[in-house]
Parts: C-alpha cells; structure tokens; sequence
C-alpha cells in the first residue's frame, strides 16, 4: 500500500470511531432521560453545632421562662419600685379592698396612671401632679401621735391655691381605705428663685393619720392614694415607705496602716453614741465622660471620713463608671435608683444630656426630687443625711480625722447653746483649683497620684456662710431640702448652725466662679493625713472591681466543660458495658 492510500485510511479510521463515540453518548443521554432516577440511600450528616455564644451576647434561641406568683411580683416591684404589688396580690385583689361596690375601690395596678415610668399622674381641677414616692412620718417632732404620710410629687404651679385633696390610706387585713385629707402642699422650691409657667415644681404633700379602728391600732399604711372626692377610684397606688432598720458601716473594706484616728469612736460630747451619717448624691448624667478613678477616689474617701452608706440616683453613665457603681452596690455601700424627668422628657442618652446641659432650671427642679427623697427614705436609718456632690467633701481640719470627731467637737461649745440640737450642720465652701502644685518642700508626687492629693491648692479666700454650703441635716427635724440647706424644719431643734473653718471645711475640686490669679492661692494639704488609707483603698477597689465578671467567665469556663463531660460520659459507658460483657464471658467459661 502506497503512502498516500496509508493516509486515507488513518482518515477514515478516525473519522469512524469519532462516530461510534458520538453514537454511544446519545444512547446513554437518552436512556438516563426515560429511566426514572433511582432513590438515594440516605447519607449519613453531621449535626453541627451553633456556636457558643459569649457572656456580652445573648443566644440565638432563648426560652424565657414567664414568671409566676412571688416571682412575677418581685419582677414587677423591680420595674415599678413604688407600686406594691405585694399588696395587690395578697390583700386587695383576693379580698376585694373597698369601701363599697361604688366607693373608692383599690385601683388595679394595671389601671395607673404612668408617667415616664417611675411617676405618676393625678389631676385635681386644674393641677396636674406628678407623684413620686411616700413614705411614713413619725417622729415626734410632729406632735401627731399617729404620724403623718409624706407624699413627694411636683405640681405644675407654685405659689398658687391647691384643690382640696383626699387622701385613701390603705392598711394590710382591713378592707376599707382610711379617708383623710390632704393638710399641706409644701414646696421644696422658692418662687423667688425663678419660676416659669406650667413647669414640675417640687412639693411635699402631708396626709395627717386620722383616728384610726381598734383592730388597726400600732399599723401604718402599706399604701396611698390620692383623689379629688373621697370615693373615687384612684389612678395612682404609692407604696409608703418606712424602713428603721438602722445602717451599720459593715461593708468589707480593705486594712489600711492606721495613720488617723478612727471615726468608730465618739467622745463625751456626744454623748458616747456613735452618729451614723448617710450620703446623698443627686442623678449621675456622665454618658461620655470616664470618672471610674475619680469616683472610687472619692467613694472611698467618703468612708473614711465616716459614711455608712452613699444613696444615689441615674440618669446614665459611661459604661466604665457602670462598672464602679455595680461593684460599690455589690459590697453594699451604694443603694443605687433610676430616675426620669417629672416633666415627661424621655430618658434617652443624647437627649436627656442636652436638655440636663442647656436648661438649667428644669435640671435644678428635678434634682431636688433626689435630694428629699434619699432623705426620707433613709431617716430612720441614720442620724444626719448629706447631700453632696462627687466633686465636694467635708474635710475634718487639724487634728480631727472623722465627721464624728468634727460633730463632737463642735458640741462643746454648741451644746449649751443648743440641748437638743440644730436642725442642720453646716460648712463653709473652699475651692480646690486645677492647677497641681509643684513638689518643694514634700515628697516627689507620682504621675498616677490621686487627684486629691495632687490638687491641694485653694483659693486663700473661703465663700461667704450660706453660698455654696453644704450641711449635715438631722434628721430627727428636717422636712425639706434644697441642695445647699435645710427650707423648713419640725419644732424642738434650733436652726441650721454653721461650723468654724477651724474644724471644717467643704472642699470643692473646681474652679472658682470668679476670676482670680496665683497670688491669691494657697496649698492646703489636708487630705493627705488620709493618704496611706486611701490609696490602700482605692488599690483595693480596683483589684475587686472585676469579681463579679471572673466569676462569670469562670462559670461559662464550667460550663463549656459540662457540655463536654456527655460525650466523655458515652465512651465511658461503652467501655464500662464492654467490659461487663468481658466478665459475664470469662464467668461462663
């Protein structure tokens, strides 16, 4: 065969198979299209496991168990603190509280008038009232021998005629409400101050217990309600507040080298007894700002001046500040409470900041709300209330260490003077500038050295008695506060007393409001006998600051090492039978 026939017939050789191939995938595309697909054995899959989620993020899938019972109630009194609900579910629901079918029944919790969430709503005539807290009055500066329920709201007007105003007292085993009218309206505010139309002005309003059956006699009121005829129902239930258990300063605190006198041990002025003092401390509004140092510096200069306990109120803070406040409530020195705006303004971050920065006088009348409040709460509790802010304190001068030894030894000379006591204690005002001094003539100040021992310089001159004080208030007299002192006061104690600069002074750390220059300024340094003790216990609170979150991740570390102990329990087990079943066999042979 030639080369030219070899060539054609490789060709046609190619050309046929390519043919055959071609053939064959048709048949097959057309078979597998006629048949019906077979059924797939089922494969064996892998159940994956969502991940974890962390402690800051909640689970994808989350059942809430709904609470029932005595736990649905503390859950509700824990949203709206000042509703008793307590006593709606043991004694006016179940028993029907009222004083007939068509006069003053005992108004559903679920029937109130809220207002901005911790408030509530009574309108009288034209008045329209924001209510707040109650609390129970008997001390006996009052000369009512059944005492007096306080009620702290604000009113939109001052200096005006109020509506008469029923009061329904409501006791625990009686199911009719004790009716007495309300006997003043006083305000916490003075018109002369500033007013503008149709604001919350602060009022303390005074329901007088009345005579009351002798199966009640020795009770006081759980509840209280206010309305405009005596039968009506009422749209606002206030719990009345009356807590005397006294508050012992036990909080666990670090030991310190002893370098000034304890505050635990009173002198013959006074008596021998030991003063408990309680602090208050208006709504925190830091959303921005980070003053965890500032404020564990100056919680726990506070105790070592001689508080039991700081009470204070928030609007919101910065999520460091969060922190402290958690950890101070944790070891029980700090009883903290939410507060919104009386006026209705929302409590949202930006927002309230604004309104709280830029309108002064809104601010200034919802911040006493805070004050009389603490106040009343914690009367029983303790001997004197202070109100301060985190930027002031009361400093004991010379060889005085503690508020007690101050009170003390004021007495020698007031005593006489005074038997029973004056209705507040107060002190002269001192500002404590920004400028750190230099090191001359003492130790070398450390870079991280606490504020207050690095600002020890103040303006020579003292503010005038009455601008800018603070003051002790006793609390076997005082009625209602301002920020600054003692407004009005019960009968039996002498008016408000202001202490020498040579025992005390109230240390502002700010700038003074007028202008001043160096010369003027003087170094006081008398924070720093506490200097040992306090950076003991300021190192002690920030070592414990994160307890509460180890325990957490330590928990969820137990946790994830639960979830593993199932599967290690399985092979366990496995084993465990295999081995039963190796014995049972070397048994039987």
């Amino acid at each position: 065969m030639t080369t030219r026939g070899r060539s054609s017939f490789v060709k046609l050789t190619v050309l046929a198979v390519s043919l055959i191939f071609m053939l064959l995938l048709l048949l097959t595309t057309l078979h597998s299209t006629n048949v019906s697909p077979r059924r797939q054995l089922p494969q064996k899959v892998e159940r994956v496991q969502p991940p974890k989620p962390s402690s800051a993020l909640a689970s994808p899938i989350e059942v809430i168990e709904e609470p029932f019972d005595e736990e649905l109630v503390r859950q509700l009194e824990y949203e709206l603190p000042e509703v008793d609900y307590g006593f709606w579910t043991r004694y006016a629901k179940p028993h029907r509280y009222r004083k007939s079918s068509t006069c003053a029944q005992y108004p559903d919790p679920l029937e109130l008038q809220l207002h901005n969430t911790y408030w509530q709503t009574f309108i009288n005539a034209n008045v329209t009232f924001r209510l707040y807290a109650a609390y129970m009055d008997m001390r006996p500066g009052l000369k009512l021998p059944l005492g007096v329920v306080r009620i702290l709201a604000t009113a939109n007007q001052i200096n005006a005629t109020f509506p008469p105003t029923h009061c329904q007292l409501w006791y625990a085993g009686h199911r009719e409400p004790i009716m007495t009218r309300v006997s003043e309206y006083l305000s916490v505010w003075v018109y002369a101050w500033g007013h503008t139309p149709l604001l919350s002005y602060p009022h303390l309003l005074s329901c007088p217990v009345p005579e009351l059956p002798l199966q009640l006699k020795g009770a006081t009121p759980r509840v209280v309600s206010l309305v405009s005829n005596r039968c009506d129902r009422a749209g606002n239930s206030l719990r009345v507040h009356y807590d005397r258990a006294p508050v012992a300063n036990t909080t666990a605190k670090p030991k310190a080298p002893s370098r000034a006198k304890s505050s635990a041990t009173p002198s013959a002025a006074s008596g021998g007894v030991k003063l408990n003092f309680g602090v208050c401390v208006k709504a925190f509004d830091f959303p921005y700002v980070d003053l965890s140092a500032r404020l564990i510096e100056w919680f726990e200069l506070q105790r070592l001046l001689g508080a039991s306990r700081i009470y204070a109120y928030i609007y919101d803070v910065h999520p460091a500040v969060q922190r402290v406040l958690d950890y101070y409530q944790r070891i029980e020195f700090l009883e903290l409470r939410p507060l919104t705006m009386a006026n209705g303004m929302p409590r949202l971050r930006h927002y309230q900041h604004q309104l709280l920065q830029h309108r002064r006088l809104i601010k200034r009348l919802n911040e006493l709300i805070p004050y009389n409040d603490c106040f009343y709460r914690n009367m029983y509790r303790h001997d004197y209330m202070l109100n301060v802010d985190i930027d002031e304190v009361i400093m004991p001068l010379g060889t005085l260490n503690s508020w007690q030894d101050v009170i003390d030894a004021d007495a020698i000379e007031t005593r006489a003077k005074c038997p029973n006591g004056h209705v507040s204690l107060c002190f002269i005002n001192t500002y404590f500038i920004k400028t750190v001094p230099e090191a001359l003539n003492h130790e070398q100040l450390e870079a991280d050295e606490l504020y207050v021992l690095q600002h020890t310089l103040r303006h020579r001159n003292y503010s005038l008695p009455n601008r800018a004080t603070k003051c002790f208030h006793n609390t076997r007299y005082s009625v209602t506060l301002h920020n600054h002192f003692t407004l009005k006061w019960l009968p039996g104690g002498c008016s408000q007393h202001t202490l020498s600069t040579q025992l005390a002074q109230m240390q502002h750390y700010r700038e003074p409001d007028l202008k001043y220059n160096m010369s003027e300024v003087v170094e006081d340094r008398s924070v720093w006998k506490y200097a040992s003790q306090l950076r003991t216990a300021v190192e002690y609170a920030w070592l414990h600051l994160n307890d509460v979150q180890e325990q957490v991740a330590n928990m969820d570390e137990d946790q994830n090492t639960l979830d593993e102990l199932p599967e290690q329990e399985t092979d366990l087990e496995q084993a465990q039978e295999q081995h039963q079943v190796l014995e049972q066999t070397h048994t039987a042979n």
